[in-house]
């Protein structure tokens, strides 16, 4: 049986040191609110206040979690900085939301207790979601069991499974397309043995083989690049990604780029190795190091030094909150769940920071998000309306 608990007297227990290990989980998993000046405390009616919000969250979760049926406890992944153990506690009010969730997610969705969220239609993650366009006018969809295929002479998965072979001849060079839908990411292992991973709603464009000597692919959305190094005479040959931004040239190394569409800034993150990025028009060069990226908006290119984990966190299964805008976080999780969003009466310029497993059922995700107090969602169908 599942032992009640009291919000402030869960607080008391944490800050004393009597805090079980589910105990500490419960209040841990809470909001906390990042302060970058840790010596920084702030007045006692501030801290009053966000005490007082914390508390009256803790108590809704304790009684959802009450509610819900037995289930088997996961890890816990504990906070390492004494600040953020001491914030869990005051509160810091900073403007930044920071959403903290310990437990170490799994792979596949699991059994969550019931969601704040309104929910109407149970809606699951994304998964390996694809089509294949061929050169020759095929449209092919692809297996959801699966999650690569190899390009060259033919089409096949990972497994040796044939998906595509052509009947008649056909330019090499022409582009095929591979698409991803909303809640769709699959991967691509290209001729010249480089694999691209992409994330939902994004197509790469790519021709059965490369020329001797250049290798150019358009991307269209967000994918990650594993380029291999490859040589014709001794000569580099270069690895060409051209977006509606800007274009990218590498010869061997390891990078996402994020272009969509929607979004007005387009992204270039470099993990290892070397690249240039420039505008398609032409102009200045600019080399990344790994690490940094290089953010378009509006032909200007800014280079920054950054967390390579908030670019990578989709492809490596999580939705990461790195001090960015709801309606940020909110395109995310549209894409990833195929819904759509409406924003009502609510301040999509609020920042959050923290990050959720991407394989929780979006009810889940909703409810960690409603926690903090500064939102609540309306679910009708595949409709997602965010309110305060």
């Amino acid at each position: 049986m599942k032992q009640k608990y009291d919000a402030a007297a869960l607080i008391r227990k944490y800050h004393n040191g009597t805090a079980t290990d589910h105990e500490r989980w419960l209040v841990e998993s809470f909001m906390l609110i990042e302060q970058e000046d840790e010596h920084f405390l702030p007045d006692e009616a501030r801290m009053a206040q966000h005490l007082a919000k914390i508390e009256r969250n803790l108590a809704q979760h304790i009684a959802l979690e009450t509610a819900a049926k037995t289930t088997t406890a996961s890890p816990v992944r504990w906070l390492q900085s004494p600040w953020l153990r001491i914030a869990a506690l005051l509160i810091v009010c900073t403007g930044i939301a920071f959403l903290v969730f310990m437990r170490q997610e799994s792979q596949t969705p699991s059994a969550s207790a019931p969601s704040l969220a309104t929910a109407s239609t149970l809606i699951t993650p994304g998964g390996n979601k694809a089509y294949l366009q061929t050169a020759d006018g095929q449209a092919i969809d692809l297996n959801d069991t699966q999650n690569t295929i190899h390009v060259g002479d033919k089409v096949s998965y990972g497994d040796g499974t044939v998906v595509w072979s052509p009947q008649t001849a056909i330019n090499q060079q022409a582009l095929n397309a591979l698409h991803t839908p909303k809640g769709g990411n699959y991967t691509i292992v290209l001729s010249d043995g480089s694999r691209v991973t992409l994330n939902a709603s994004s197509t790469l464009r790519y021709p059965n083989h490369f020329s001797a000597n250049e290798r150019t692919v358009e991307l269209h959305g967000e994918a990650f690049f594993e380029v291999r190094a490859s040589r014709q005479n001794g000569k580099k040959i270069p690895f060409i990604v051209k977006t509606k931004s800007h274009q990218i040239e590498v010869t061997g190394t390891a990078f996402n780029v994020k272009s969509y569409e929607d979004e007005k800034q387009a992204k270039t993150t470099l993990i290892h190795g070397r690249v240039q990025v420039r505008l398609p028009q032409g102009g200045a060069i600019h080399p990344l190091l790994p690490g940094q990226e290089a953010r378009i908006h509006n032909s200007d290119i800014h280079i920054a030094a950054i967390d390579t984990a908030a670019a990578l966190d989709w492809k490596n299964g999580l939705i990461y909150f790195n001090d960015e805008s709801l309606v940020t976080i909110m395109k995310k999780i549209e894409r990833w769940y195929d819904i759509d969003v409406e924003f009502k009466n609510v301040d999509p310029n609020i920042r959050f920071g923290g990050s959720v497993s991407k394989y929780k059922n979006l009810s889940d995700v909703l409810r960690r998000l409603e926690l903090t107090g500064d939102v609540t969602f309306i679910t009708k169908g595949r409709r997602v309306i965010v309110t305060k």
